[in-house]
C-alpha cells in the first residue's frame, strides 16, 4: 500500500492524560505479542497481507532486546489485543527526535474512545527520553491528522511540496 505521508511534531510538554474507558487496559510488550502486532496493523489497513505485517515487524524489532519499554497494545475486557502504539525515535531533518509509530486501532474498536488515550500515553512514552517527537501520516486521512491536531501536534515540513498541502488544508498555526 503506497501512502503519501506528511510530517508534524510535538514538543512533547502539556501533554493531557486521558483515560482509557471502562474494560480497556494498557499491557506493554513482551516476546510472543508479535503475531497480534501484525493482526492491528493489517486490519488498520496498514499492510496488504499478516505476512507483510510480520516481517516489517522482525525488520523493525528484532534487534531491540527492550521493546516492552516502547510498545504498549490496548486490551479489551476480552483479553483481545485491539491497539498499538511505539514510542520509538528516528532521524528527521538531520536530527534524532523521538518517534510516535505505527499508531494504530482495528477499525471494529473505533470510535469507543481508545485513539486518545493511547495517543497521550504514547507521547507520555516519548517525554521519557526526548524533548520533542515526529510522526507521520497519510495525506488523505483527515480523522487522523485533526485528532494528532488536537492533540498539539502541529505540521513539521520537510519537503517542500507539504507547504502546499497544509495551506490546501486550511491549518492555520
Amino acid at each position: 500500500m503506497r501512502k503519501t505521508l506528511i510530517y508534524l511534531q510535538h514538543n512533547l510538554t502539556d501533554i493531557q492524560v486521558y483515560k482509557l474507558p471502562e474494560g480497556y487496559a494498557f499491557v506493554r510488550y513482551e516476546r510472543g505479542l508479535e503475531e497480534d502486532w501484525a493482526h492491528i496493523l493489517l486490519e488498520s489497513g496498514e499492510f496488504d497481507s499478516h505476512r507483510d505485517a510480520l516481517k516489517r515487524f522482525h525488520r523493525e524489532f528484532d534487534k531491540v532486546s527492550d521493546l516492552g519499554k516502547y510498545m504498549i497494545f490496548i486490551e479489551n475486557e476480552n483479553s483481545e489485543l485491539v491497539g498499538t502504539v511505539t514510542a520509538w525515535h528516528g532521524t528527521v531533518k538531520d536530527r534524532l527526535r523521538g518517534r510516535l509509530h505505527w499508531f494504530n486501532v482495528i477499525p471494529e474498536s473505533q470510535g469507543n474512545g481508545l485513539g486518545m488515550p493511547l495517543l497521550s500515553k504514547g507521547m507520555n512514552m516519548l517525554q521519557d527520553n526526548y524533548q520533542d517527537a515526529y510522526l507521520k501520516v497519510d495525506v488523505n486521512n483527515a480523522v487522523m491528522i485533526r485528532l494528532f491536531i488536537s492533540m498539539g501536534w502541529k505540521p513539521l515540513i520537510v519537503h517542500s511540496w507539504e507547504v502546499r498541502v497544509w495551506v490546501q488544508s486550511g491549518y492555520h498555526s
